[in-house]
């Protein structure tokens, strides 16, 4: 089932709507602020991302009951703050430890966690083995939800519709709004129109997302008639309202319609609509919009508003508001706001001079738009100046999440001397509590810019309950760039050893770098295979490298091909090619080749036609849901030996095979 699914999946995460649980939790959110033993631990738990199972377990052992309505509480608002995976196993957790009976809103918050960190296939998975008596509205809406999220699932949510439309469970309108929102996404007018009317005749009343999808459907196909007409028969009625984004979309089909009035009136109607939270994206979409509608006045006050409660530290601001004078001819006022922005200590946008250059040209000034280019050199001498004043100036109101996105931008584009200017800087003013990350980051640049010794003397410095993985990832890496360093390398190896951090690919492939003798490659591949690490793309590149300069074909080859079922099975998602290796591999199990004068029988493959090689192909083959690969390559397996590897059927149970 899905407890075995690795929390690689954390990386899956992703924000989804989700309401299973809405009408089920009746007990209040504030129980979790009670200062009563459970429930104080499990809020400091979150608090500090920690572990939830573990505070429940312990909880349990003291002889203490869980209530179940709590769990739900748990699982509900981890999934808000977007701790999916978590939420998942505190839900399988409730299940497998028959914490109450589950009812069919359990399963469809599983469900929906299912497909949110796994991924569809294995919430469909899920479905199936969900008791048909518990299969009701809340389930197949969550299943219907995950199918109405891209058009390529097309065919299974209209299945899941008629399903639910034969089981008497179109009774609230969140199935026909997940339709329509589909429908609409494809522009397809007849089918939404046909779900109204349905919706009309079983007496199903339409709800605020019910009419923004609508509406947003007439807007995209431009017939601002029947949009309209839709908009006076629900406009007024208690209980619907109009999102920013869908006026947006009606302004926008107004101007295509060249009705600018009523697109005016629809853009300042969206002004009052928008939240706090959303001003940004709203203010940037309206500027654009009102230099559509040729509007010069309300793109200047909407300007104005947007500094006044945005601020202007922020490239995107400008580059909309001049894109929109120069869409109104006001060469004048792109200029006076260009030469703002030159003043400003922002990241060089190239855009932004571009955009203007673009204006003078199409305009037939063709020696400005040259000149301003031309200074282009300038500009870029300004943005190499050191960083440190202009944080000191405006690193007060930023906040630690923008200076640590900029650290990192700055980073991934080289300027490593400005990343580590601005890490040293949050570190002496302290803004903010450091995180492991932000050691292991500095650490990095340290050296980069530095070199090896300070950033020696920076990782003494680190307070020894900071010296995570990542931070001994950072030394070693700064260790592995040279074999002079073996030696200081291979002490931070063994001192992550016995730290229990050899647990990853990466610092094994730091060490194999820096060897070029197979006796040694072949030791760590054997660490590895004892910590149970997988070998990844660079730990076979490093291991194929020294195989080659030894000229060790064979021991190449085997390699080669024995993780090429891994790869094939991970990254090309190819069955044939799963099935072509091992083909190979049981032709090549009594071939012989010529060792001196002796003649050898051998498997030219490390792929071989025992428990592992077995266990490997069945695993790689259950990723690619090859169900009849899988039942064959088992049907061949003959276990050997005094002991049966249970892991092998294992494997097949673990899918309900």
């Amino acid at each position: 089932m899905v407890s075995s699914f690795p929390f690689v999946y954390q990386n899956m995460l992703a924000k989804r709507p989700y309401g299973a649980y809405q009408n089920v939790i009746t007990v209040s959110m504030s129980w979790l602020k009670i200062h009563g033993s459970c429930p104080h631990r499990i809020t400091d738990a979150l608090h500090r991302n920690a572990q939830i199972i573990p505070v429940l377990e312990q909880w349990r052992q003291q002889g203490n009951q869980v209530n179940p309505s709590h769990v739900r509480v748990i699982i509900k608002k981890l999934r808000d703050s977007d701790q999916s995976l978590q939420a998942l196993q505190v839900s399988e957790w409730m299940s497998k430890e028959k914490i109450c009976n589950l009812i069919p809103e359990d399963f469809a918050a599983r469900l929906h966690l299912i497909e949110n960190v796994v991924g569809l296939e294995e919430a469909e998975k899920f479905f199936e083995s969900i008791p048909k008596n518990a299969r009701g509205d809340s389930v197949y809406t969550s299943l219907l939800n995950s199918y109405a999220r891209s058009d390529k699932t097309l065919c299974k949510a209209e299945a899941t519709f008629q399903k639910m439309r034969d089981l008497g469970l179109l009774l609230r309108p969140v199935p026909y709004n997940a339709m329509m929102s589909l429908y609409s996404a494809l522009k397809n007018r007849e089918k939404v129109e046909e779900l109204l009317l349905e919706m009309k005749d079983n007496d199903v009343e339409a709800d605020n997302v019910t009419v923004n999808n609508v509406l947003k459907l007439y807007s995209a196909v431009c017939d601002v008639t029947e949009m309209e007409k839709f908009l006076n028969k629900w406009e007024g009625i208690h209980g619907i309202k109009l999102a920013w984004h869908t006026t947006l979309d009606m302004a926008k089909a107004y101007l295509r319609a060249r009705s600018s009035g009523k697109a005016m009136k629809m853009l300042r109607l969206t002004e009052q609509l928008v939240d706090q939270k959303s001003l940004k994206s709203a203010y940037d979409h309206l500027m654009k919009l009102y230099g559509e509608a040729g509007n010069r006045e309300e793109v200047l006050r909407l300007w104005k508003l947007y500094k006044s409660k945005i601020g202007e530290r922020d490239n995107n601001g400008y580059r909309t508001v001049i894109h929109s004078l120069l869409k109104v001819d006001d060469i004048v006022g792109a200029e006076e706001i260009y030469k703002v922005w030159e003043s400003l200590p922002l990241e060089f946008d190239h855009r932004i001079p571009t955009m203007l250059a673009s204006g003078y040209r199409d305009r037939g000034m063709t020696e400005k738009a040259e000149k301003l280019m031309n200074s282009k050199t300038i500009k870029d001498r300004r943005m190499n100046k050191p960083v440190t004043p202009l944080l000191e100036q405006w690193g007060d109101q930023m906040k630690p999440s923008d200076l640590k996105c900029l650290i990192k931008n700055l980073r991934d584009s080289k300027q490593f001397s400005k990343a580590l200017q601005v890490s040293e800087w949050m570190g002496e003013k302290q803004v903010c509590n450091l995180y492991l990350e932000d050691y292991a980051a500095r650490l990095y640049l340290t050296e980069n810019v530095l070199g090896l010794e300070e950033a020696e003397k920076y990782f003494e410095n680190i307070p020894e309950n900071m010296k995570d993985y990542s931070v001994y990832v950072a030394l070693l890496s700064s260790y592995a760039k040279s074999d002079k360093n073996l030696g200081k390398a291979m002490a931070t190896f063994k001192k992550m050893r016995e730290l229990g951090f050899l647990l990853k690919p990466s610092p094994f492939n730091l060490i194999l770098s820096l060897y070029s003798r197979g006796n040694m490659v072949d030791e760590i591949l054997r660490e590895m295979e004892e910590n149970n690490v997988d070998p990844d793309l660079i730990t076979v590149n490093h291991v194929l490298k020294v195989y080659a300069a030894e000229s060790k074909i064979q021991a190449m080859e085997m390699f080669m091909r024995r993780w090429a079922v891994e790869v094939y099975g991970d990254v090309a998602r190819c069955k044939r090619e799963v099935h072509n290796l091992w083909d190979e591999c049981k032709n090549n199990k009594e071939e012989e080749v010529e060792d001196g004068k002796k003649r050898l029988p051998v498997v030219t493959t490390l792929l071989k036609m025992d428990d592992d090689g077995y266990r490997t192909v069945i695993s790689s083959l259950l990723k690619l849901d090859d169900v009849q690969g899988v039942e064959k390559v088992y049907g061949e397996w003959k276990p050997k030996g005094p002991k049966l590897d249970v892991s092998i059927p294992g494997l097949l149970i673990s899918r309900n095979l």
